[in-house]
């Protein structure tokens, strides 16, 4: 009887979404023998449904300004570095406002923003037609507006890490699932696959939603409850996005879910999906067309199947800003699994008594920091240490189920 196939590595990476091709091609830059596996197809997770906005102004202040500030000065000489385009643009966004409340919210985050060097400012809605012609005014109180965002292809952006890290000697396995972990001494010391068995000194998991069904393999369970998330695309039009939009209303619903980690609803259930809330947030590729959501609602399901009621509640939503896109036509929908955490910070880190095993998942605005995290898993895995303080974001820290 044939046993599985062995591979023998310095670095083992799980999930193929923008983080895991970043940290799969930094490790294999840095020398070592790299593999990256995706229990689906390349790319994977969230990152295969996903606008690739570079995303500053909606930061986690707390803790994560500094790595959101550091991530956005990467883009500067990104497709230099990668040695192709990614379809890096610079681009405006706009956090719409409907209430006092909110108001007061964006307010309220201004001082963090400007002391990071965020030229963040908050503009009335008289205002918002010469930042905005496609936005109806009426429908909003103001916005806070930032000029110095971004946008990249994400597909291209995916394929240009992949091709980096390959040419370094990165090896890709698709369709691989991770079936268990092998230890030694208390170490994690590499996984199993289906057929196949993986030895490395360092296992990055890089996993977004489905980190919780992996660290149950451990004997942990790591409170990163998800959303099922939808969007959808229009056809290509002449008519012209100037800025990524999103609602202020994200601060208070969509990452704001009331003990989502320890009452969720239950697994693979219909009313999950149906019930689909959507909260603006459009942005345009720069082939033209527009994309638009989103609709989310906590849940187990990992599955990623779009719901007619989640896109009719994101057509509705969408119409009530922008009216001028009530005519497009729709291609096509899509739904992905979303991680989050409910003290908006993300797993990065070393996991204690469990030497050998790093996560690195659950950010709240991925693509931003993505090529920064690259560097920065590298540098843990081959030192030891980082420059970025990784205290906060520990994967054994103690997350409070209020949400702010």
């Amino acid at each position: 009887m044939v046993g599985p196939v062995a591979h023998t590595c310095d670095a083992i990476v799980v999930g193929a979404g923008y983080i895991g091709c970043a940290v799969a091609s930094a490790l294999a830059g840095a020398g070592l023998r790299t593999a990256l596996l995706d229990r689906g197809p390349i790319p994977g997770g969230a990152s295969r449904a996903n606008y690739g906005n570079v995303q500053v102004q909606d930061a986690e202040l707390a803790h994560s300004l500094p790595m959101v500030t550091a991530g956005w000065r990467r883009f500067a000489d990104l497709e230099r570095e990668l040695g192709c385009s990614v379809g890096y643009r610079r681009m405006g966004s706009l956090l719409l406002i409907e209430s006092e409340a909110q108001w007061r919210l964006m307010a309220a985050r201004l001082p963090a923003l400007h002391a990071a060097g965020i030229a963040a400012e908050l503009v009335p809605a008289a205002h918002l037609a010469e930042l905005e012609p496609l936005l109806d005014p009426w429908a909003v109180l103001g916005a806070c507006y930032h000029a110095n965002e971004g946008q990249v292809s994400p597909f291209a952006f995916l394929a240009a890490f992949l091709r980096l890290g390959r040419r370094r000697g990165l090896a890709v396995y698709p369709y691989t699932e991770v079936t268990g972990f092998d230890m030694a001494g208390g170490r994690v010391v590499g996984l199993r696959a289906t057929d196949q068995r993986f030895s490395a000194g360092a296992v990055i998991l890089t996993t977004g939603a489905w980190t919780p069904r992996l660290g149950r393999l451990l004997g942990r369970h790591w409170a990163i409850p998800h959303v099922h998330g939808q969007a959808l695309v229009t056809e290509r039009v002449a008519l012209t996005l100037r800025n990524h939009l999103a609602s202020a209303a994200f601060f208070e619903q969509m990452h704001v879910v009331e003990d989502a980690s320890s009452h969720p609803p239950e697994h693979g259930t219909a009313a999950a999906s149906a019930a689909s809330p959507a909260v603006l947030a459009v942005a345009q590729s720069t082939d033209g067309h527009f994309l638009l959501g989103e609709a989310g609602v906590v849940t187990e399901d990992l599955g990623a199947q779009a719901t007619w009621q989640g896109q009719a509640a994101i057509a509705r939503e969408v119409t009530r800003f922008l009216p001028a896109l009530a005519r497009l036509r729709v291609l096509r929908g899509w739904a992905a699994p979303v991680a989050f955490t409910a003290d908006g910070l993300p797993f990065l880190g070393p996991v204690r008594d469990l030497p050998g095993l790093i996560l690195a998942t659950a950010f709240k605005s991925t693509v931003v920091v993505a090529p920064l995290i690259g560097d920065v898993v590298a540098q843990l895995v081959c030192t030891g240490r980082t420059d970025l303080d990784l205290q906060p974001f520990s994967p054994d820290r103690t997350i409070a189920h209020a949400h702010g």
